[in-house]
C-alpha cells in the first residue's frame, strides 16, 4: 500500500529502492516494518511516551510541511477528544502531495456517525475494581463523570479505546482537515497473501493535493 502510492507500484518491502530523500513518520508501527523501512527510506518511528517522541495532537511549528508520508496504524481510536486536532496536524504535517497511510477499527453502516465513549474527557483515571475497571472523569465544567467497564487493546488496563469510528465520519474528519483526497483500499491482492472479507476496517490513503 504504501509503495502504491509512493512509486505507484506494488513493491516488497525488501525491495523498496534507497531513498532517504523520502521522508516520513511512523506512530508505534511494528518494529517488524519499521526497522526495515528506516534503512530504506527517511523515515522515523515515533512514540508519545518515549523517544523519538510525537504527540499529534500539538506539533511542533518547525515540522510543517516537512513530511512526504505518515504511518498511523489503529491509532487515532485511542487519541482523546477533540480528535480533530490530530487528523488537522496530520495535515500540517505533509508536504504538498504528501500521504497519509491510515487503519483504525471503524463500523460502515448507512448513516453511522463516529461514537464517542467520554466526550468531555478532561481530567480522569482508571481505577481497578473488584469486577474490572472504572473510568473517572471530571469534565472541564467541574461535572464528576463514572463510567465503567470501559474497553482497552492490547490487554486490560493497557491503551484505552476512546472511540469506535465510522467510515462516514472518517471520511468527513479527513476533508474538514483539509485532505483532498482519500483512497478505501478493499481491493484484494493475491499474491501477496491480501484479502479483505469485510467492507469495515479497510486501510485508506488520505493525500494532500
Amino acid at each position: 500500500m504504501l509503495s502504491l502510492e509512493l512509486f505507484g507500484r506494488s513493491i516488497p518491502l525488501p525491495d523498496f529502492p534507497h531513498r532517504p530523500d523520502i521522508k516520513g513518520v511512523g506512530m508505534s508501527d511494528w518494529i517488524g516494518y519499521a526497522r526495515p523501512l528506516s534503512h530504506k527510506l527517511g523515515y522515523t518511528n515515533t512514540f508519545y511516551h518515549k523517544e523519538p517522541k510525537l504527540d499529534i495532537t500539538s506539533i511542533d511549528s518547525s515540522l510543517e510541511n516537512t513530511m512526504d508520508f505518515i504511518i498511523s496504524s489503529d491509532v487515532f481510536e485511542h487519541i482523546p477528544p477533540d480528535v480533530s486536532i490530530a487528523f488537522a496536524n496530520s495535515h500540517r504535517l505533509l508536504k504538498q502531495s504528501g500521504v497519509m497511510i491510515f487503519t483504525v477499527p471503524y463500523i460502515n453502516d448507512v448513516g453511522s456517525k463516529t461514537k464517542e465513549h467520554f466526550p468531555e474527557l478532561y481530567q480522569y483515571e482508571i481505577i481497578k475494581s473488584n469486577t474490572g475497571y472504572i473510568l473517572k472523569n471530571i469534565t472541564r465544567e467541574g461535572v464528576e463523570q463514572s463510567f465503567d467497564n470501559p474497553v482497552f487493546h492490547d490487554g486490560e488496563g493497557f491503551t484505552l479505546e476512546m472511540r469506535v469510528f465510522s467510515e462516514n465520519s472518517l471520511l468527513e474528519e479527513f476533508h474538514n482537515a483539509g485532505f483532498s483526497g482519500v483512497k478505501i483500499y478493499q481491493e484484494p491482492y493475491f499474491d501477496y497473501g491480501i484479502y479483505w472479507k469485510h467492507n469495515w476496517s479497510l486501510p485508506m490513503a488520505a493525500r494532500v493535493i
